[in-house]
């Protein structure tokens, strides 16, 4: 078994090669027919530089200016394209700043002309302007709680979108005067492009009602800062307008593209672990769920194909991509990557050969300085010769402690590349 779960970690640890490829940072995107006027771009999030780029690239000298929220990259992509630092998971004071100098940047872009808005994951908080009243120390905290609470993407950005005067379509008011395209690279399940980024320039369904309660349901609401809380009450009540919605907010000249790479990314995958031996299997549709929930699936299916009880046969690769949730109660340090990678490593431990690979796609996992991890089913039975105990690791959430100590952490740094989280499961 030794030898069949070293050439499993040698199968696995050539995936974030694929990830990363140039093939998969290209964005395809197919605007030119609706391009009037001279261009002016914006892009916001961890793929921001690449999409920028990009556009550049493609448009050269038709692209008349531009800001770049990037990470905490600063600079310029080129003399007219400039880069501001963001923050994320939880946006900063440069954050604001870099924000307005967005909004101030489109409203001066005159009527006739073309805006490219370029959204990736991170947008959420790097795109954050709070509402007058709430400083920017209370949105962190709000967003803390957030990240803690197993909240959904979906339900975290109903929330965000309320409190941010960007975000919800509110941008996009801000210049119905031009003619607007948004390229929306997605990162969250189901691909609906007003969650994507919270939406800034696309109408937004939710209310204020869905983010109070989605607050008191998550039981957070008693922690939430008295000026939040406010501020949604006033929302409820009709003391301030809802973002735009989609049945009344339709201006002709605003079009949408949906970039998603993930079913690409997943064809390439299936292609390499196909050469390599395995009989691949592809989760159709992205998982959303706890992070239990997740790693209970990935275990039963692995163990059932193990025991010959499932149509797929040994060898077999797994094939999962999505975005869980963690509900944090304890102290530690991790991401959601290796909180279901530990998950997993318990759950199969002893069994026959069957190893794991879990990482977020953008390199980062969770507010780690590392993509996720690689476990096999002897992972937790080496950890325990060395006096590592992954129950109650697991229990205060630190497994980022856990896979330091096993040496078991995959680190890739960032890569531009944000589609969800991505695992893949070996047996033999």
């Amino acid at each position: 078994m030794k030898e069949t779960l070293e050439q499993q970690y040698k199968v696995l640890s050539q995936i974030p090669e694929l990830v990363v490829s140039d093939d998969e940072k290209k964005v395809p995107f197919e605007i030119e027919d609706s391009i009037q006027g001279k261009i002016y771009l914006v892009a916001v999030g961890k793929g921001s530089l690449k999409m920028a780029s990009q556009i550049v690239e493609k448009y050269g000298n038709q692209v008349y200016d531009g800001i770049v929220i990037s990470g905490d990259d600063e600079g310029f992509i080129s003399d007219k394209i400039q880069i501001f630092g963001g923050s994320h998971p939880v946006p900063d004071s440069n954050t604001v700043a870099a924000s307005y100098e967005v909004l101030d940047f489109v409203r001066r872009i005159p009527a006739g002309n073309t805006l490219i808005f370029c959204i990736s994951g991170g947008t959420s908080s790097m795109l954050t302007i709070p509402p007058f009243g709430i400083e920017i120390d209370e949105i962190k905290v709000l967003y803390n709680l957030l990240l803690k609470s197993g909240a959904s993407i979906h339900e975290m950005n109903i929330v965000r979108k309320h409190v941010c005067d960007l975000k919800g379509g509110k941008l996009a008011e801000e210049i119905e005067h031009i003619n607007l395209i948004s390229l929306i690279e997605s990162d969250v399940p189901g691909d609906e492009i007003s969650t994507i980024g919270s939406g800034p320039t696309v109408a937004d369904p939710s209310t204020f009602v869905e983010a109070v309660q989605i607050l008191k349901n998550l039981e957070i609401w008693d922690s939430v800062p008295v000026s939040i809380q406010e501020h949604l009450i006033c929302g409820v009540e009709g003391y301030i307008p809802e973002n735009p919605k989609p049945d009344e907010f339709k201006p002709v000249n605003h079009t949408t593209q949906l970039l998603s790479s993930s079913e690409t990314l997943k064809k390439r995958l299936a292609k390499y672990l196909e050469v390599e031996g395995y009989n691949t299997w592809i989760r159709k549709e992205a998982y959303s769920g706890s992070v239990q929930q997740v790693a209970k699936e990935i275990c039963g299916k692995a163990i059932s194909i193990l025991s010959g009880n499932n149509e797929i046969k040994k060898p077999a690769a797994l094939i999962y991509q999505g975005e869980s949730t963690v509900l944090v109660k304890g102290n530690g340090k991790g991401g959601r990557n290796q909180e279901l990678a530990l998950m997993v490593a318990l759950s199969i431990e002893g069994q026959h050969s069957i190893s794991l690979l879990s990482m977020d796609t953008d390199g980062i996992d969770g507010t780690t300085d590392v993509a996720g991890a690689i476990v096999n089913s002897n992972t937790t039975l080496l950890a325990r010769k060395n006096k590592v105990e992954p129950e109650k690791l697991l229990s205060d959430n630190n497994s980022y402690e856990f896979h330091k100590k096993s040496e078991t952490h995959l680190r890739t740094g960032p890569t531009g590349i944000n589609l969800m989280d991505l695992q893949i499961v070996l047996i033999d």
